[in-house]
């Protein structure tokens, strides 16, 4: 056995180009794995970074759920409540810090203010006993009556360094402090992107002229459980509105929210480790094809059928550890890569590379599993070589397209079971059914390319036969030599451009759908936002309005409802700048009547999405929990979509019932419509007004580019990760030309003879190849619409896919299937074009 295992590691040796390539196939494939489990572990431990640095220690969060926050009876109710050791109430708003100079007494005009801050409210005496936020210079804030601050290090480095004042922009004049620490990057909070202020709560509230707190942190005292302490703040808090919720609650809702990013890196993934295994098999059925004389001595030397099988796996064996170990460097590069580009998923901000032991273990042995599941069928087929027909003239190992067949589905099922074990083992499968059910389409589309290849070939080969017809000719020849073998590449060249057609059409679908959800809803050609809720009686809603060439300012106010016991989103509109608007198509309901009635009050409008999920119709009642009571709203009508909320679709509800029954005390943000022909003067006019006043003004295509831009990098990670499978196949399709070349040496001899010249044959080899990439591209092209279609209508989304084909995915797949096959010829079309025709002829 020994002497067997050596002489399969000198059999590798001695084809060393063709055990690199299949090497580089291996460490590719297991480097794309190994970079989605490092990212998947980075996203997983930055949730627990992120739910750590927002509750801390506590066991529960107590949250307002309207403007008016937790008033001080639910803030004593809290700490009276048995059970609760300590309670932390917090405030966080957002608003400007201001430049010097506008502070100054005698200080001219101040100008627009800069990006604002996210302000974080917080008692220092009850807060450090449940939050540590890190600081890494100077002191946390001490004392409740203070005017100290508390900045992040992001904000340190923007001119606001240990003992620099800073100024806030509050309800009455601005307020300063003094800079007393700094907490390491970008702070504990959510969406602050950074720019974080911690102070002391009573300075807060003076700011922001409040009566409430956002929300209280909750730690449960000794000898008391976190279900007893629920019970009682459910007994006890009936003064307002909130959600009661626990860390575990908010890494589920995080995680949700990168689930399909994980399983499209898992579907990937596969794909590329399956192609990978294409490449190894025909590796090994090369060598036993070469090597069926020498196989044959071996049996006829008393070789049993079990080891001349571990002869082929012992080389798999020997080629699946060396190419696993180069992935895992491949694969450290693609994830430091990948965490730097995307930087964000979901909700959840990834902070650099984070790979675990474990990542580089279960990738090492899922590359070595994988490379001895494409061995099977090789190394079962070298067994049964029989020793007579083995050392006759014109030996032949029995291949078999049912055998390849076969194989296929063996090796379908080992990867996709060894990543699916790899995935549940790293904490992540969330989507991993719908990836799955992808993974078996692209099955079933290469097991159909042996029944298309030979119509197909003729086909793509009909380009080059315009100019290369003799070439032409012998390539298609070359191609049906080994049908098997040619169905293999093709097929592991069609899988990885499929997943590029399918990325691009999803993406294509996800940037149309995002584009026309805010055409169709928002009833404006400007958005301008604001970092407070702006009452619609204040004069900056008059200076809007007032600017000439706007036609109309619409005020917008997002909020969270409680609907059956649980949170939903929900938005204020005037129904009638709506009516007047044209905005949003109903699919049940009269679309006036119900615009109409939200104004009038005690109606809703419900967004198809949630009508499904709550299983509501026009005229149903939904009753909501809020300040006081209940409140009753009729459903009046059903839109096909509406506003986006935080997690989903909005409510639609009138400016009436929103401030009266559900608290809103103002807009988020206004959408402004301009006269017809009024140009860039009004929007220029406008910008100026808004930023006067501390708004943000976005145009509606600055809005659709920001959401494209941040859709572009997520796809553009799942792109290149596709085109590893594709580099793959084309070092298959190296392996398979060289293959061809070799079998074809007396062939190409006796050509050269008749007067064929070395450029010809040249030129036949990569017209083969051609030929090939061609065939694969429109095989991918033909299976990655499907492939996408499945992806949108598993993924809850509406298939625009066919409607709108992803024309540059497409231009992409096929000069990429071409021209990457072509540029794999370059070897075999040198070798077969230095063959020596007395040479080749003698060739045996």
């Amino acid at each position: 056995m020994r002497g067997l295992t050596w002489l399969a590691w000198r059999s590798l040796a001695a084809r060393r180009l063709r055990s690199l390539l299949t090497v580089a196939g291996i460490s590719l494939g297991v480097g794309v794995l190994f970079a989605s489990l490092a990212t998947n572990t980075a996203i997983e431990r930055s949730i627990d970074r992120t739910v750590a640095d927002l509750v801390g220690s506590a066991d529960l969060r107590v949250a307002a759920f309207d403007d008016a926050g937790l008033s001080a009876e639910s803030v004593s109710a809290i700490r009276g409540s048995l059970g609760v050791g300590v309670a932390a109430p917090a405030i966080e708003r957002r608003t400007y810090l201001l430049a010097e100079a506008d502070t100054t007494l005698g200080a001219v005009e101040p100008g627009p203010p800069s990006a604002p801050v996210t302000v974080l409210g917080i008692d220092p005496v009850v807060d450090s006993e449940i939050h540590d936020y890190g600081v890494i210079e100077g002191s946390p804030l001490l004392r409740r009556d203070e005017a100290a601050a508390v900045v992040s290090e992001r904000l340190a480095r923007d001119g606001y360094p240990l003992g620099a004042e800073i100024a806030l922009q509050a309800a009455g004049d601005p307020e300063r402090f003094r800079v007393v620490g700094i907490v390491a990057g970008e702070g504990p909070l959510l969406g602050a992107e950074g720019r974080m202020v911690i102070l002391p709560i009573a300075a807060a509230t003076r700011i922001f002229g409040l009566e409430g707190v956002t929300r209280v942190d909750v730690k449960v005292a000794d000898g008391s459980s976190v279900g007893e302490v629920e019970s009682e703040l459910e007994s006890k808090l009936t003064a307002d509105p909130y959600v009661l919720s626990s860390p575990r609650d908010l890494a589920a809702s995080l995680r949700a929210s990168t689930a399909d990013f994980q399983s499209t890196a898992a579907l990937i993934a596969a794909v590329a480790l399956f192609v990978g295994a294409f490449l190894i098999f025909n590796t090994l059925s090369m060598t036993v094809a070469e090597r069926t004389r020498e196989v044959g001595l071996l049996r006829a030397a008393g070789a049993t059928r079990r080891q001349v099988m571990s002869f082929v796996l012992a080389g798999a064996t020997a080629l699946g550890v060396i190419g696993s170990v180069a992935g895992l460097v491949v694969g450290l590069l693609l994830a430091a890569a990948a965490a730097g580009y995307v930087r964000t998923v979901g909700s959840v901000r990834i902070e650099g590379l984070d790979a675990s032991p474990r990542g580089f273990i279960l990738a090492g042995l899922v590359g070595v599993a994988v490379t001895v599941a494409g061995a099977l069928e090789p190394a079962w087929r070298a067994g049964r070589i029989s020793p007579i027909e083995a050392l006759s003239p014109r030996a032949e190992t029995g291949r078999g397209s049912g055998a390849r067949l076969r194989w296929l589905v063996v090796v379908f099922a080992a990867v996709g079971l060894v990543v699916l074990v790899a995935w549940s083992f790293g904490g992540a499968d969330g989507g991993l059914p719908r990836a799955f059910a992808v993974y078996v389409a692209l099955l079933v589309a290469t097991l159909l390319s042996p029944l298309l290849l030979a119509p197909l070939g003729r086909i793509a080969g009909m380009p080059f036969a315009a100019v290369l017809r003799f070439e032409e000719r012998l390539a298609r020849g070359s191609l049906v030599r080994d049908p098997s073998r040619t169905a293999l590449t093709v097929g592991a060249l069609t899988i990885g451009l499929a997943m590029i057609v399918a990325i691009g059409g999803v993406a294509s679908n996800a940037r149309n759908a995002a584009a026309g959800w805010i055409q169709s809803v928002v009833p404006g050609d400007e958005v301008v936002t604001s970092i407070r809720p702006v009452a619609l009686d204040e004069p900056v809603v008059a200076d809007l309005r007032a600017v000439e060439g706007v036609a109309r300012v619409t005020p917008v106010a997002t909020f969270e409802a409680a609907l059956h016991g649980s949170r939903i989103d929900a938005a204020a509109v005037v129904g009638a700048d709506l009516l007047a608007d044209g905005r949003l198509r109903f699919v049940a309901g009269d679309r006036d009547a119900a615009l109409t009635a939200i104004d009038a009050g005690g109606a809703v409008i419900v967004p198809a999405g949630v009508a499904d999920r709550l299983r509501v119709r026009v005229g149903d009642s939904l009753e909501f929990t809020v300040r006081g009571g209940t409140a009753h709203l009729r459903v009046v009508g059903i839109a096909e979509r509406t506003l986006p909320g935080r997690a989903g679709e909005a409510l639609l509800v009138g400016w009436r019932d929103a401030t009266s029954s559900f608290g809103v005390a103002g807009a988020d943000f206004f959408a402004v419509r301009f006269q017809p022909g009024t140009g860039g003067a009004a929007r220029t006019r406008l910008e100026d007004v808004a930023r006067q006043n501390a708004l943000e003004p976005s145009s509606i295509e600055r809005v659709e580019g920001a959401i494209a831009d941040a859709l572009g990098r997520v796809f553009g990670l799942f792109d290149a990760l596709a085109l590893v499978a594709v580099l793959v196949a084309a070092l298959g399709i190296v392996n398979t030309l060289t293959m061809n070349v070799v079998e074809r040496v007396r062939e190409i001899g006796v050509l050269r003879a008749a007067g064929m010249t070395r450029r010809q044959v040249r030129r036949m080899v990569v017209v083969e190849a051609g030929i090939l990439g061609l065939v694969g591209a429109v095989l991918g092209i033909a299976t990655g619409l499907v492939v996408g279609a499945l992806m949108l209508v598993l993924g809850g989304g509406r298939v625009d896919l066919p409607l709108e084909p992803p024309w540059a995915a497409i231009a992409a797949c096929l000069v990429l299937g071409v021209g990457v096959s072509m540029a794999a010829a370059w070897y075999p079309a040198r070798l077969a074009g230095r063959l020596s025709i007395v040479r080749a002829v003698q060739f045996e």
